[in-house]
């Protein structure tokens, strides 16, 4: 398996749908949802590369064992790096953004000569990599947009329609272009050329995201590191062996069903699951609560939609929110393992990222 990772730029306005249009309004994400670049490829391959399509498993949507191909996020960039989520667990000061430690009532640091007293807050979305090693809140680069108006095209042309017609002009807000994303792609070693070479040409082909047909959607993919799972692990694990204790962050929705059903929670299944997922690639099942044994949760949604269903949309299933958090015990490996596996379903779109940090 190798990790690749690099930047989307868009080249057009971009949009990505939140599912929760307003009328004639349709809102953008601020990220490139991994299920998107996995349709974009997907189709693509579909297409014109039936072989390639069946080797990265893009038929599957629930057993990771035959999935071979991994589509992340792309998440804002801050400072060159690819933003992460801020853990429910941690407060910021609301004046000068320094963490504030889990036993403090107020802000300790210092500023301009002063201590700064102001009381912190918990900050939901994504940060800067800097938040963590320098313990203050980094936020990501501002993510542009715009709002556009268009009219809908009729067989008798596309001008606006009058008072007495049921159709009306809609409003799309877009990603602007030249915005950069940071993407994170994982694939089979058997396909992984194969598939960093189709990354433009699928882009050129038939875009990313919604309003194609619109002049919206080209997006330039720039690839700038490339390393094995084996050796990420490894470089990885030499960082996280410093501490006894973690802190384990959801980086995207997590997934997991029991049956139908799908369960919301950092819980003794979650664990449970975990471990099973560590054995199964050969690492140690060693994951545990920490002596902090509460978790922080928020809950998501999953939506979008399905090709296989006609392009309709897709089941809604609830799930658990990025930033939720938990600290853990665990060997520096198996936590260095989960960030390149990941857990629960639909891995492949984007879901069950985690990342791994020191408590803060």
């Amino acid at each position: 398996m190798q990790m690749i990772k690099g930047t989307i730029t868009s080249v057009s306005p971009l949009h990505f749908g939140n599912g929760r249009a307003r009328g004639t309004f349709s809102q953008t994400l601020s990220y490139v949802p991994g299920r998107t670049f996995r349709g974009m490829i997907g189709w693509y391959l579909y297409q014109y590369n039936r072989e390639l399509f069946d080797a990265c498993g893009l038929a599957e949507d629930h057993d990771p064992e035959k999935m071979h191909v991994f589509f992340r996020n792309g998440y804002p960039l801050s400072d060159k790096e690819r933003s992460v989520y801020a853990p429910l667990k941690s407060r910021w000061c609301k004046k000068c953004g320094s963490l504030i430690e889990n036993d403090e009532n107020e802000c300790t640091h210092t500023v301009d000569g002063r201590l700064c007293l102001q009381e912190g807050k918990k900050h939901t979305g994504l940060v800067g990599m800097k938040s963590f090693y320098e313990r203050r809140l980094v936020q990501p680069d501002p993510v542009p947009k715009r709002l556009e108006t268009k009219c809908p095209i009729t067989r008798d042309g596309h001008t606006s329609m009058g008072s007495g017609w049921q159709l009306s002009p809609y409003h799309i807000e877009g990603i602007e272009p030249g915005v950069s994303f940071g993407f994170v792609l994982l694939a089979d070693d058997r396909v992984v050329d194969d598939v960093v070479h189709t990354l433009n040409e699928a882009s050129y082909a038939c875009g990313l995201g919604g309003f194609r047909s619109r002049g919206y959607g080209l997006v330039d993919f720039s690839v700038t590191t490339c390393i094995s799972d084996d050796e990420y692990i490894i470089s990885r694990s030499s960082e996280l062996s410093e501490r006894d204790e973690h802190l384990l962050i959801l980086n995207s929705p997590c997934i997991l069903r029991t049956g139908v059903s799908s369960r919301i929670g950092i819980d003794q299944e979650f664990f449970e699951t975990i471990n099973q997922r560590l054995e199964s690639k050969g690492y140690k099942g060693d994951l545990a609560p920490g002596s902090d044994p509460n978790p922080y949760i928020t809950r998501s949604v999953v939506r979008g939609w399905s090709l296989k269903n006609g392009n309709m949309v897709d089941e809604i299933v609830p799930a658990t929110g990025p930033g939720s958090c938990m600290v853990v015990t665990g060997s520096p490996a198996s936590l260095a393992a989960l960030e390149i596996y990941g857990i629960g379903d639909m891995q492949s779109s984007g879901y069950g990222e985690l990342f791994v940090s020191e408590v803060i």
